[in-house]
């Protein structure tokens, strides 16, 4: 039984034209990851897609215009992305780059001096009305945003390892891997892997070493590091950790949870089941049963082209165990 690749690139209803909707595509790339902060889409429109070429391109797709990107096989279509246009090429074939709603956040200037600040507390000054927002309870301090963006404030705040990005329409701040309910998406060597890019290291093989930051509430900070001399970086950040020998406590806590043995790397995987960061991998092989391992979803890659090709890039974070 053979299945077909299938897409639905939606343009809705602006000032300036009604719900464009297209079928065929040459080629869409999505690459979403909580580390990025902004998702984006490149779309590339077939030579033929009709009165396209008889028009002036930038007319009809202008930047801000909103899009969604559906993908899938045999009309059993996945909204994999929602957003707003950032950029259209002059030349044929057409190619639309497009960012996810960090683009309003882009666009939203902000003005923000705070004594004491908790995280919601800024998010809500920030935000423009009308975008729905899950935020960490964290107390970050004493903060001034002097003639900025949103967006830029979030960047600011990634440097202290308070990630923010968007699932959906929905602004995440600060929960990594805590927003995402889901259950396991199963990965099976034998079965629906095409393809890996991973490397299997034994416990020993990890050199890591955690450097820890604490914030307290008058903007103050405390650090620690732990690990190993000349191991991989792990920074990680706490709030209202107030003396040093147990902000160091914590940081040998979490060299444990780094300092084990998995899979680091991706796997190429088909286009269904559709998996979106934040979600766990179950990664299971006959060939090596023992090193079977539930990980967390850092970042995925989707590609689909007219090749045909319908693939997911799925990178894998630590275990989730």
């Amino acid at each position: 039984m053979t299945v077909a690749m299938v897409s639905k690139i939606v343009f809705p209803e602006t000032d300036t034209h009604g719900e464009i909707i297209i079928r065929k595509c040459n080629a869409v790339k999505i690459e979403s990851s909580w580390e990025t902060l902004t998702d984006n889409a490149v779309i590339v429109l077939p030579r033929n897609v009709r009165d396209f070429d008889k028009l002036n391109i930038k007319t009809i797709f202008k930047k801000g215009d909103p899009v969604e990107i559906y993908l899938g096989y045999d009309e059993n279509l996945i909204l994999e992305f929602t957003g707003f246009i950032s950029e259209v090429s002059a030349e044929i074939p057409i190619k639309i780059k497009c960012d996810d709603y960090m683009y309003l956040l882009k666009k939203h200037d902000v003005n923000i001096s705070m004594r004491s600040t908790r995280l919601e507390d800024l998010i809500k000054l920030i935000i423009p009305p009308g975008i729905e927002y899950d935020v960490a309870d964290i107390n970050i301090g004493t903060k001034r945003f002097p003639k900025t963006t949103a967006a830029k404030i979030l960047e600011e705040l990634q440097g202290n390892n308070i990630y923010s990005y968007f699932k959906g329409k929905k602004l995440i701040v600060g929960k990594i891997y805590t927003d995402d309910s889901s259950e396991p998406v199963v990965f099976n060597f034998s079965q629906n892997v095409v393809d890996n890019a991973l490397q299997y290291k034994n416990k020993e093989d990890v050199i890591i070493k955690i450097i820890a930051t604490s914030t307290l509430p008058k903007g103050k900070k405390l650090k620690a590091e732990f690990g190993d001399e000349f191991g991989q970086e792990q920074r990680l950040s706490y709030y209202n950790i107030q003396f040093e020998a147990e902000l160091m406590k914590l940081a040998k806590a979490d060299y444990e949870k780094f300092k084990v043995e998995g899979f680091k790397g991706n796997i190429t995987v088909f286009g269904i089941p559709s998996v979106t960061h934040g979600m766990k991998a179950q990664i299971i092989s006959y060939q090596y049963p023992d090193r079977k391992g539930l990980y967390f979803i850092k970042k995925v890659t989707k590609e689909f082209d007219d090749s045909p090709k319908y693939r997911q890039i799925v990178d894998l974070d630590k275990k989730a165990e």
